[in-house]
């Protein structure tokens, strides 16, 4: 199961989270009626502080681990203007521990390149290889109707078409093993779906 998935810049200096989804719930313990609206909006502001923390923590990765290669941004987007195919991602996963910041450890799985990451925060028991299988068939569709790694933008100016693409190839945060053939159903679908 997937707790949440972020699409956020890598930009050098600080992050911004473009997109946004939770799928999964964070309390530890019985559940309680949020009808106070002061404790809705804490528990908004909490989350949002959370996905902050997690893209800030991958940006951190990512610049590392480019600074190391000797890559430049401008490689990527050279390499993603002149092919139509996508660039070679940098893919790195983390662990996040108790309390840091969530209530319970948890795995994330992230694909970067250019300015643009794509990040999954997953339950640590979860299957690593499927994420990130997942993972690239979302970003290769986002790319597709959005252009998303041209114009990350897109990503908060289309938010509908990306909860779309994510419902489809992502239903209720669960991770699910898809074929060929039903890759192609959900295609033929979402193209319906999108052109309406």
């Amino acid at each position: 199961m997937v707790y949440a998935f972020l699409i956020h810049t890598l930009f050098p200096g600080q992050t911004k989270v473009l997109f946004y989804q939770i799928f999964g719930s964070d309390t530890s313990g019985s559940s309680t009626v949020a009808s106070d609206t002061n404790r809705s909006s804490n528990k908004r502001q909490k989350c949002k502080t959370d996905i902050e923390y997690v893209a800030s923590q991958v940006h951190s990765e990512f610049q590392f681990r480019r600074s190391v290669a000797g890559r430049t941004v401008d490689d990527d987007i050279q390499a993603l203007n002149q092919e139509e195919q996508l660039p070679q991602f940098e893919l790195g996963f983390l662990r996040l521990p108790v309390g840091a910041p969530f209530a319970d450890d948890k795995i994330v799985v992230w694909l970067g390149a250019g300015n643009t990451c794509f990040t999954l925060v997953c339950y640590k028991q979860e299957n690593r290889t499927l994420a990130e299988h997942v993972l690239k068939t979302l970003i290769r569709h986002l790319q597709d109707y959005l252009r998303v790694l041209n114009q990350p933008a897109e990503a908060s100016l289309k938010a509908d078409r990306v909860c779309l693409i994510l419902n489809r190839f992502l239903p209720d945060g669960a991770l699910v093993f898809m074929n060929h053939r039903v890759v192609r159903g959900i295609e033929r679908e979402l193209e319906v779906l999108i052109k309406t």
